[in-house]
C-alpha cells in the first residue's frame, strides 16, 4: 500500500507491506512494515505554540517566549525526514482457549497523515490469553475469562506504561454481552519540562487502579440498551498529580416504528483531586432517524455539552468555571445511488460562559449539497 500527500513546502509518503502466515488452522503470524518520509513547511511549528506570538523572527517560538510544546517539538523538522514503523503477532486459538502476543514499534519521525496511527515514539509488547465456556441449557451461551499484560516504552527505552488487565464476560438471551474488569497499570504524567521529550527525570510515574462495567441488551425487539462505566485512579494530566474518575454512560436506541428511530446517549464524567472536584462534565447526544422512503431520510440532532470547573484548583491556567454548548441540526436527504445525492439542512450553535450567562445563538448555517454520477 502507498499513499502520498503533497501541497507547497510539504509532502507525506508512504509506503507499506504486510503478510499473513497460518502453519496450521490454530496458528497465525502477521507482520508489517511501514516505511514514512516527511517534509514540513519551516514555519509549521509556529501554530502549535502556545503563549506569546510566535511568529516574528529570529525568536520564533523561543523557550520564554511561548510554551515550547511536544507538537512544537515534533513539527520542528528542517528538510525531509524519515523513519518507519514495523508490527508483529502471533495468535494461537483453540475453542475453548486463546493466547497472543503483539510488539509494535513506531519511530519518533514517523508520520501517516493519510492514515490512523497517531502514536509515534513508542514500542509496545502484549501478551495475554483467554478461556472460554459454552455453558448448555442456561441464560449465558457463552462465558470468557482472560487477560493481558503490556510495557510500553518511547524510542530511548524510556518507559511510558506498564498495565496489567482481568476480565470476565457473558453472551447469553436477549442478545445481552456484560464485561467487567479490573486494570493496574503505572503510567507517567505530564512532562515537568515541556521543552524537552525526555521521560526518565522529567514526568512523574503514577499508579492507576481502576474497575470498569459494560453491557448492552435487548430487551424488545424495539429496544436496545447500552450502559458503559468506569471507576478509580487517574492523572490529572493538566496538573500533573493523581486523581479519581467516576464515568458513566447510558444510551438506548428505540424503534418508534419501522421507519424511525431515536438514538439518545448521555456522558457523564467526573475528575476528583485531593483538594475537591475539578470538573463535572455531562454531553448529551440526541439524534432522530426517519427512513421516509427507500431514497430519502430526514434527521434531527442535539448535543449538549455542560462543564462545571473549579479554577481555583487548576495550577498552570485559569478556565472558565461554566461551559454550555448547545448544537443543533435538521438535514434532508435524497439519494438515488452512492453517488447522487441531494441534501438540505440547517445547523445552529449556542454556547455560555462565565461572560455569557445563559446560552445564546453564536452562528447558524444552511447548507445544500448536489451530486450526480453517470453510470457507464
Amino acid at each position: 500500500m502507498v499513499t502520498a500527500k503533497q501541497s507547497d513546502n510539504y509532502h507525506n509518503y508512504v509506503a507499506s507491506v504486510d503478510t499473513k502466515w497460518q502453519p496450521t488452522k490454530q496458528d497465525t503470524f502477521t507482520a508489517q512494515y511501514v516505511f514514512s518520509d516527511t517534509e514540513y513547511p519551516e514555519d509549521f511549528f509556529q501554530q502549535f505554540c502556545n503563549g506569546d506570538d510566535c511568529s516574528t523572527p529570529p525568536q520564533g517560538c523561543e523557550i520564554g517566549n511561548c510554551d515550547y510544546n511536544e507538537r512544537v517539538l515534533r513539527t520542528k523538522k528542517q528538510g525531509n525526514f524519515s523513519d518507519s514503523m514495523y508490527r508483529i503477532s502471533y495468535d494461537h486459538e483453540r475453542r475453548n482457549w486463546r493466547a497472543f502476543s503483539r510488539y509494535e514499534s513506531t519511530g519518533e519521525d514517523f508520520r501517516a497523515d493519510l492514515g490512523f496511527i497517531e502514536r509515534i515514539d513508542a514500542s509496545k509488547f502484549v501478551a495475554g490469553g483467554n478461556y472460554y465456556w459454552y455453558p448448555t441449557d442456561n441464560f449465558f451461551s457463552k462465558i470468557q475469562f482472560g487477560g493481558d499484560w503490556d510495557i510500553t516504552h518511547n524510542q530511548n527505552n524510556e518507559k511510558i506504561e506498564q498495565e496489567a488487565e482481568l476480565s470476565v464476560s457473558f453472551e447469553g438471551g436477549w442478545q445481552s454481552y456484560i464485561a467487567t474488569g479490573i486494570v493496574h497499570k503505572d503510567r507517567v504524567g505530564r512532562r515537568l519540562d515541556s521543552s524537552s521529550l525526555a521521560i526518565d527525570g522529567n514526568t512523574s510515574m503514577y499508579t492507576i487502579d481502576l474497575m470498569w462495567f459494560y453491557t448492552n441488551f435487548v430487551p424488545f425487539d424495539s429496544l436496545k440498551i447500552e450502559f458503559d462505566s468506569n471507576y478509580g485512579d487517574d492523572i490529572d494530566y493538566a496538573n500533573d498529580r493523581p486523581a479519581t474518575v467516576t464515568m458513566f454512560n447510558p444510551a438506548f436506541e428505540w424503534k418508534i416504528t419501522d421507519s424511525i428511530i431515536l438514538d439518545i446517549d448521555h456522558k457523564y464524567q467526573a475528575l476528583d483531586v485531593d483538594e475537591g472536584r475539578l470538573f463535572t462534565a455531562n454531553l448529551t447526544d440526541l439524534r432522530l432517524n426517519w427512513q421516509i422512503t427507500l431514497n430519502s431520510f430526514l434527521r434531527l440532532s442535539s448535543v449538549y455539552t455542560d462543564i462545571e470547573r473549579d479554577p481555583d484548583l487548576y495550577q498552570y491556567q485559569s478556565p472558565n468555571k461554566q461551559y454550555q454548548n448547545l448544537g443543533n441540526e435538521i438535514l434532508y436527504g435524497y439519494k438515488l445511488n452512492p453517488q447522487s445525492v441531494f441534501y438540505l439542512g440547517y445547523s445552529d450553535g449556542l454556547i455560555s460562559t462565565d461572560e455569557i450567562d445563559s446560552l445564546t445563538q453564536k452562528d447558524k448555517t444552511y447548507f445544500m449539497k448536489v451530486s450526480y454520477a453517470w453510470l457507464l
